[in-house]
């Protein structure tokens, strides 16, 4: 009677967790693709292992023999699963390439375990037949999965008490992680009862499948009370540094800033830089033996302006010289701008209008009319 209601229980937990892990694959849900498809992959796996032991519990594992050490090394993925869904949840963080690093001792089990695998249906029957109870290679690998289990457990209790219980969905993945820990504790109750021949009312697949019923259905359970696709925030955002000031590296002192902008200014209004068109800022900086980047920090956070702006204002101050020049009347005002350092008529008056409010040829007439 037991055994039976253990087998239904089993084919439920079973269908529970394939359910589970297709809804979690629901493609409406691009901001928890990561995290859900780390938990519908951990539960496809627990619901691999609940079959194996319905199998046993069936005492079908010989009926079908390629079941044999079918599911010896998924135990070893159960772990890092466990851990980078949580991490996927409760952080903003991607998983980066280096979350694989997690499943190199599940891929190398079960590369060393392919000779097996392939074996054949007869073959397998064959090696089931001379064993009564587990090999103790088994029983020493089962240990091992199960520290590697444990550590992975720890590690996920200590992430989720980092975060502040302060969502609804924090809550419930702490009370899940009791559950989940209670599962691992009967997975060590059923490895001692196969390692050490333990007669228990219940057996080896019973308990091993009813830890894992416990994970399966907790997280049914978890996933009623809140959608497993819906994650408020569980971290606050992180502090968006202050803009760093473009010249905070190396700021000029106060002695260096009055000595340039003197020997800057003496520049420009002798020897006219400005009125090369193609002027650029090393050539600038070369004249007054200044470097670009001290040049171009001392124009933009003591002169008011950036460098092409620096330039221009000089260039409009010429041409407004040039046209209230009575002897230079009859020159053309491109002529006139050309002299003075504008490359084109279009970027004269664009140039001249934004600091004047009106064109060269509007200034020329109101300086006219004024003499």
């Amino acid at each position: 009677m037991v055994n039976t209601i253990a087998s239904w229980l089993f084919l439920a937990a079973i269908a529970q967790a394939v359910f589970l892990s297709i809804a979690l694959l629901n493609p409406r849900q691009p901001e928890m693709r990561t995290a859900n498809r780390l938990l519908s992959a951990l539960l496809l796996i627990f619901s691999a292992i609940i079959g194996h032991a319905w199998l046993g519990l069936n005492h079908l594992y010989r009926v079908y023999p390629h079941s044999a050490l079918a599911i010896v090394t998924l135990g070893l993925a159960v772990g890092p699963l466990l851990y980078l869904y949580l991490h996927a949840m409760l952080s903003d963080q991607p998983l980066g390439r280096r979350a694989w690093l997690h499943f190199i001792p599940f891929a190398v089990a079960t590369l060393g375990m392919m000779p097996f695998y392939l074996r054949s249906a007869d073959e397998k029957l064959a090696w089931m037949r001379q064993w009564h109870g587990w090999p103790w290679y088994l029983g020493l690998a089962a240990v091992a999965k199960l520290v590697i289990l444990l550590l992975y457990l720890r590690a996920s209790v200590r992430l989720v008490r980092r975060v502040p219980a302060d969502s609804e969905l924090v809550g419930d993945l702490r009370r899940l992680m009791r559950l989940w820990l209670a599962s691992g504790a009967l997975s060590v109750i059923a490895v001692a009862m196969a390692a050490f021949d333990i007669d228990w009312p219940l057996s080896v697949e019973m308990v091993d499948g009813g830890a894992l019923i416990v994970f399966v259905f907790a997280t049914a359970y978890t996933a009623m009370r809140l959608p497993l696709g819906y994650r408020p925030r569980t971290l606050p955002p992180a502090p968006v540094p202050a803009p760093k000031p473009r010249y905070a590296d190396k700021q000029l002192s106060a002695a260096d800033r009055d000595a340039f902008l003197a020997r800057l200014q003496t520049c420009m209004e002798q020897d006219q830089p400005y009125r090369n068109g193609e002027l650029k800022l090393e050539d600038l900086a070369a004249q007054v033996a200044m470097t670009p980047h001290e040049l171009s920090q001392l124009i933009n956070e003591h002169c008011g302006a950036n460098f092409a702006d620096y330039l221009n204002r000089y260039r409009v101050e010429a041409l407004k010289t040039a046209l209230h020049d009575p002897q230079l009347a009859g020159t053309s005002i491109l002529d006139l701008s050309l002299i003075a350092g504008f490359n084109s008529k279009s970027a004269m008056n664009r140039t001249f209008k934004k600091f004047t409010g009106v064109t060269p040829g509007e200034f020329r007439d109101q300086a006219n009319t004024a003499a």
